[in-house]
């Protein structure tokens, strides 16, 4: 597997939650990577990952705006299934957002094709 071309800088940990900053962040233009888990307990069987990157964005005036640009990946898996299906589900995952289409559905909200 490839290494991550984005360096991450750790900011905060709150139990199963944690913060990473990554390029020119600061207060006013953030650029963040959440992590959150959601560990199985009890009879829960499931556990849950997500990974939220989020970032500033600006108007047509350079000015930065209240609401971010997010993108976040949910992942859900039962802890007695077989990792190699988890795999083979994240090659279709990762085929999907490296694809053209992926990226017409981020600007335009058309469905992929």
């Amino acid at each position: 597997m490839a290494a991550m071309s984005t360096s991450l800088t750790e900011f905060s940990t709150l139990g199963d939650s944690r913060v990473y900053t990554y390029g020119t962040h600061s207060a006013m233009a953030p650029k963040m990577v959440l992590q959150r888990r959601k560990v199985p307990s009890g009879n829960q069987i499931v556990a849950e990952d997500v990974v939220t990157v989020l970032q500033s964005t600006t108007d047509a005036d350079g000015n930065v705006l209240a609401p971010r640009v997010s993108i976040s990946a949910t992942i859900r898996r039962p802890i007695t299934g077989q990792s190699s299906d988890v795999t083979a589900l994240l090659a279709v995952f990762r085929d999907v957002v490296a694809g053209d289409e992926f990226a017409n559905t981020v600007g335009t909200q058309e469905f992929l094709k």
